[in-house]
Parts: C-alpha cells; sequence; structure tokens
C-alpha cells in the first residue's frame, strides 16, 4: 500500500516513554479520512512522529510507513508548532532551504519553494528576517517548509492556536486553501466547530492515552458533548452493573467504561456510585470538548 492510499495515521499497540513517565500504553488506531483532526492525548504521538520520542512498543506509522522513512522519501511532512527558527533567514530563504533538502532536482525545489510561499501568503515579508516577523508569519514559514518538499501528505500541530478569534479564522482559511490538494492530518488541543478548518475535516479522532475516545465526522463528535472515558479500580464490575441499573448508556469493559449522562445526570452521581461500590474512578475524561 502506497503512502497515498495508506491511512494517513495509524499506531499498534504503540507504547511511548517520556522520561519515566509512560505518556502512550497500548494505543492502537487508524485513520479513515484525508483531511484529520486529532485531540486528546495526541502531543505524544506528533512527538513520535516527528522522532523526538521512540516507540518502546509496538508502531506508529505515517501514510504506511515509519517515520524515518517518511521522513527520508518526503511522504509526510511534519510542521510543529513554533519551532527554533534561524532569526537572520528570511522566510524565502528558509523555505527553499527545506525545498532543497527534499530533491535534488534544483529547478523543481524553486518551483515548489515558490508556489509555497505563494500559497501561504508570505510575498509581503519574504524577504525579512524570521526575528522580525510576526508570530503569524513565522508560523507560516513553517507550514510553507513542510508543504515546499512535495510531500503528499503533511502533519501540522495548529498553527491558529493562541491566536484572537479574527486572526485565527483568517489564518485557518490561508491553511485551507493552501492545504487544498494534498492530505493532512491537524494536532489541536481544541478547535472551534466553526473554524475554517474543522469545516474542511472530514475526520475526526480523539485519543487517550491508550484507547480511541472518539472517532468519526467532526459534527459527530462534537455532539458527545456529555460522554465520557473512565477507568476504573476496585469494585469495577459492580460499578459497571449499577451503573447500568441506575439508568447510565454505558459501554466498555471495566476498568476502562464509557458513560453517557443524560437529563440531570452528572459527573458528581458517577463519584457517588463508585464510592457505594468500592470502586475508585482514578480517571475521568471527557470525549468532546476538543470541538466546540
Amino acid at each position: 500500500m502506497d503512502a497515498v492510499s495508506a491511512p494517513l495515521l495509524a499506531a499498534t499497540d504503540l507504547r511511548l516513554d517520556e522520561g519515566a513517565s509512560v505518556v502512550v500504553e497500548g494505543l492502537t488506531f487508524e485513520t479513515q479520512g484525508d483531511k484529520v483532526l486529532v485531540f486528546g492525548g495526541s502531543w505524544p504521538v506528533l512527538r513520535a512522529a516527528l522522532r523526538e520520542l521512540a516507540p518502546r512498543r509496538g508502531a506508529l506509522l505515517l501514510g504506511g510507513h515509519t517515520p524515518e522513512h517518511a521522513a527520508r522519501a518526503s511522504t509526510v511532512a511534519i510542521a510543529p508548532l513554533d519551532p527554533p527558527l534561524p532569526p537572520e533567514l528570511t522566510p524565502r530563504a528558509y523555505i527553499a532551504w527545506s525545498a532543497r533538502l527534499a530533491t535534488t532536482n534544483a529547478g523543481l525545489a524553486r518551483k515548489r519553494a515558490a508556489e509555497a510561499l505563494g500559497a501561504l501568503g508570505l510575498e509581503p515579508v519574504a524577504g525579512s528576517p524570521l526575528g522580525r516577523c510576526a508570530l503569524t508569519g513565522r508560523r507560516a514559514t513553517v507550514v510553507a517548509a513542510a508543504l515546499a518538499t512535495g510531500a503528499p501528505a503533511l502533519l501540522v500541530a495548529d498553527p491558529t492556536a493562541g491566536l484572537a478569534d479574527d486572526e485565527a479564522r483568517g489564518f485557518a482559511r490561508i491553511l485551507v486553501k493552501s492545504l487544498d490538494n494534498i492530505r493532512w492530518a491537524l494536532f489541536a488541543p481544541r478547535l472551534a466547530l466553526e473554524s475554517p478548518l474543522a469545516l474542511a475535516a472530514d475526520e475526526a479522532l480523539v485519543l487517550g492515552a491508550s484507547e480511541v475516545l472518539a472517532q468519526g465526522a467532526p459534527g459527530d463528535v462534537a455532539a458527545r458533548e456529555r460522554r465520557f472515558a473512565m477507568r476504573v479500580h476496585g469494585e469495577a464490575e459492580a460499578f459497571a452493573a449499577a451503573l447500568a441499573a441506575r439508568g447510565f448508556t454505558t459501554s466498555g469493559s471495566p476498568p476502562r467504561l464509557f458513560v453517557e449522562l443524560t437529563g440531570s445526570q452528572g459527573t458528581r452521581d458517577l463519584f457517588a456510585l463508585a464510592l457505594e461500590h468500592r470502586a475508585i474512578i482514578v480517571e475521568l475524561s471527557p470525549v468532546a470538548g476538543a470541538l466546540a
């Protein structure tokens, strides 16, 4: 399966450690869409894609290839959030350097660099030192540098993060247009459902540390605003039975449970019921909330 037809992102029994801490354990997933939003515990996965974290077990594939192969063959390029940039280089020079690293064809590299610079609207600051560019200019340069590799797919850490609403919407429109003809996955802590990026996406994925909390069309995922993932210790089986008896909508198997609150039910009721049945809720994660 080639990089274009393979899932954009896939993990099998993935374990990632950061120092002495396990940040991902046994995670398995596979994306279906060509324009994907990735939320939840996604940052360790992005760091593994960047080869900053090496899997201790299992595998992470980008377009069907390991991160090392994807980088070497320019099948998937990555635009991290606010990496160190040489302050004396201009956006034009930085993008040209990225394009040149991806191909031995100098003419093709120049063409790709010029197209990427224009696609991200960087012409007005193309000759300014990056150290003097505004934040949006630097972030656009990072995305353009990834685009200039000619890779058919991009992984992008949300470059609209932390921007004012109007600025974020304008930047998002530029991103959507510039990435229209390639596959992309956007990693973000949260994103407005009305963002051009959310509207352009065909899939949203909410990751926990060890499982997929939600996956589907962005609108469908956003609608699950009262669904939670739980990890339970103690009398988990009795607690699960009590949840069903009290009218909670549940799925999964102890110690991992999903529960959907309806009517007047609240998270306080979950903790009270757990206490009553000698169970301990050690993790409670909202499935939605990333898209709002």
